[in-house]
Formats: structure tokens, sequence, C-alpha cells
């Protein structure tokens, strides 16, 4: 499968996703390239591997990605769990859908 369909649930990303938004990933996009900054992405969650995460991009720290929610109030990322290896990323933003 190269596209999954994700609903938001929170508010971590407002107002870029709203809660109940439903958002499209490709999942080819970085199996031959790297993600960028400033790029959406959906990925395993560290501290819960069946939990989902939809972050951006904010830093590339020697191929670890630190990934922060565009609602830093509402938003748990990389300030609590640390930066992301690329084999947690499921892939990136493609289509966002809105409620």
């Amino acid at each position: 499968m190269i596209l999954m369909r994700f609903r938001i649930e929170d508010r971590s990303m407002e107002p870029t996703l709203k809660s109940g938004d439903y958002i499209i990933v490709n999942k080819l996009a970085y199996v031959f390239g790297k993600p960028s900054k400033g790029d959406v992405i959906v990925f395993k969650d560290p501290k819960e591997k069946n939990k989902f995460l939809v972050k951006r991009v904010s830093k590339i720290i020697s191929n670890k990605y630190f990934v922060v929610g565009d609602n830093k109030r509402y938003s748990q990322d990389s300030r609590h769990f640390g930066p992301i290896n690329k084999n947690l990323i499921v892939g990136k933003l493609l289509m966002h859908i809105r409620q």
C-alpha cells in the first residue's frame, strides 16, 4: 500500500491540521530520499509503538529528525522525546482533507 489515510485526533498541528481532518500520506516519499526541514510527516510514536503522530520537521541533526507540532502548546514532540530516527517515519503528508 503506497498511500495511507489518517484522522487527526488532537490540536497539536493547529492551525495547519485540525482535529477531525483527514490526511493522505505517501509512504514512498522517503524510500530514496530524506525528509527536509518543513515537511509534515507521520511517524510511529517513539514511546507508544501502536500510535502514530503527525508533526513538522524543524531540524535535521546527524540523520535524526527534530519534529514539532505547529501548536507547540498542545504538542508532545521532540522537545519531550528527542529527535527521531528515519526508521520511525511512515511517510510524508500528500493531501489534507478538512472536516
